[in-house]
């Protein structure tokens, strides 16, 4: 079996070029993928860099690009696989992707490293995989990726300048803040429609009924996705009383001044370094970043790295009264602590559903239109696609008994796995048998 953690030479794509196949027996290997998983290594930077190309039943694979030390080829492929759900659910004539390389950004030359990258992987894009923003990468790392590669088309969240729809102006966060907004409307819905719903569901419809204007919610992460959730949400009236990053955790039980901090971060590259002392006009608390899982709130949004919600802090959550997690991150909650979680009634908006604002603003760019239109899309969709998913929850726990949990992410997972395996027939032309299996989907008027 092949370790997906360790290197073995394949050069057909140029030197040092290394490559999976499909059929070398990887462990993670199923119905759905991946197709390609490369990784690659050049010798005159020493940059080395993983590509998954996961499913592109629906179109061509799309994804960031990761650049940190602790990227691995298993996380790139568990990212490309949640792209692979994001852009079905979302609607989007994309597959699913991701890539990576393997570094510290700030320790090695960047724009060396990704026009490597970007030159090892050139047959593929942007036929198989158009590239992003992600951790590590900035819009300016994408005008060099669609130089070395030279075409426009090979990424998305580039420039302004280039067409570009950059991510740092918060589409992601945007997405995360109507996913919020959206399972809270639906929430007061059961309520004012009277709608048939398990006891727990109604108690936390109750619970944040009683709280109206003063529901608390704190976020982990402070960078591009945090912060501009943070701000959305604020613009909702919704406040927020705690965020972090890396560096600390800044709190304040009445609710953080969002505009001043976010004003107060500008110059500054984490929490940390936010003014303490009596000289300054604007003081936080700045505490431990673990603290963030050992303060009471209504909502907890993990906006940072993959699995920070784990055996470990999953309980914490609980016991400081979260009643609702929206996944800004990918993959933030483990497996284990996802079903600890619904099996405790704490209700969960699924990382493909919230944080898909960014691949909807991409196909934006990608189809030539302007900023406006991507935020326009990005509000109806994931406000359709949340909602959606919630009322189709809620049709199977009517049908489960009093005392069911609402799982979103499964039945979520359900109607995209229908959409990639409907195309995925359809590809190869069994027109008649997609037909009938999409047939088969029922769907939920609202």
């Amino acid at each position: 079996m092949v370790n997906p953690d360790s290197y073995s030479s394949h050069s057909n794509l140029g030197s040092n070029v290394e490559q999976y196949h499909v059929s070398s027996g990887w462990s993670e290997i199923d119905e759905w993928g991946p197709e390609k998983v490369l990784q690659v290594y050049d010798p005159d930077t020493g940059m080395k860099g993983v590509l998954v190309i996961d499913n592109t039943s629906t179109g061509p694979g799309k994804g960031g690009i990761r650049f940190a030390e602790s990227v691995t080829p298993t996380e790139v492929f568990k990212l490309a696989r949640t792209m692979t759900w994001k852009c079905a659910s979302a609607g989007l004539p994309f597959g699913g992707a991701k890539g990576g390389i393997i570094a510290n950004p700030s320790k090695v030359n960047q724009v060396e490293w990704i026009k490597s990258f970007a030159k090892m992987i050139r047959p593929y894009c942007p036929s198989q995989y158009i590239a992003a923003t992600d951790v590590g990468t900035t819009e300016l790392d994408m005008a060099v990726f669609a130089h070395e590669i030279g075409d426009m088309r090979a990424c998305t969240g580039k420039p302004q300048e280039l067409g570009g729809i950059p991510h740092e102006l918060g589409t992601t966060g945007y997405g995360v803040s109507v996913a919020l907004r959206t399972t809270i409307d639906f929430l007061k819905d059961i309520k004012r429609k009277g709608l048939k719903a398990s006891k727990p569901l109604i108690d936390l419809t109750n619970s944040l009924d009683t709280k109206s204007n003063n529901i608390k919610v704190v976020i982990q992460g402070f960078g591009n996705v945090g912060s501009f959730a943070a701000k959305f949400l604020n613009d909702l009236n919704i406040k927020v009383v705690g965020v972090s990053d890396v560096s600390g955790f800044v709190f304040d039980d009445n609710g953080l001044d969002i505009p001043q901090l976010m004003s107060d971060m500008k110059d500054k590259s984490k929490l940390s370094d936010l003014p303490e002392n009596q000289q300054q006009q604007h003081l936080y608390n700045i505490l431990d970043k673990d603290e963030i899982f050992n303060v009471n709130t209504d909502i907890f949004i993990p906006a940072a790295l993959t699995g920070v919600i784990n055996d470990k802090t999953a309980p914490k959550l609980l016991e400081h009264n979260v009643k609702i997690i929206v996944e800004g991150a990918n993959i933030p909650t483990t497996a284990s602590a996802d079903q600890y979680l619904v099996n405790n009634n704490i209700l969960i908006i699924p990382d493909f559903l919230a944080n898909s604002g960014g691949v909807i603003g991409s196909f934006v760019e990608y189809q030539g239109r302007t900023e406006k239109e991507a935020f326009d899309l990005i509000e109806y969709k994931i406000t359709n696609n949340v909602k959606r998913a919630l009322y189709n929850s809620l049709q199977l726990i009517d049908q489960e008994g009093d005392t069911s949990q609402l799982d979103v992410r499964r039945t979520a997972m359900e109607t995209a796995k229908q959409i990639v395996y409907r195309a995925m027939l359809l590809r190869k032309g069994a027109i008649s048998v997609a037909r009938e299996a999409y047939a088969r989907k029922e769907r939920v008027i609202y």
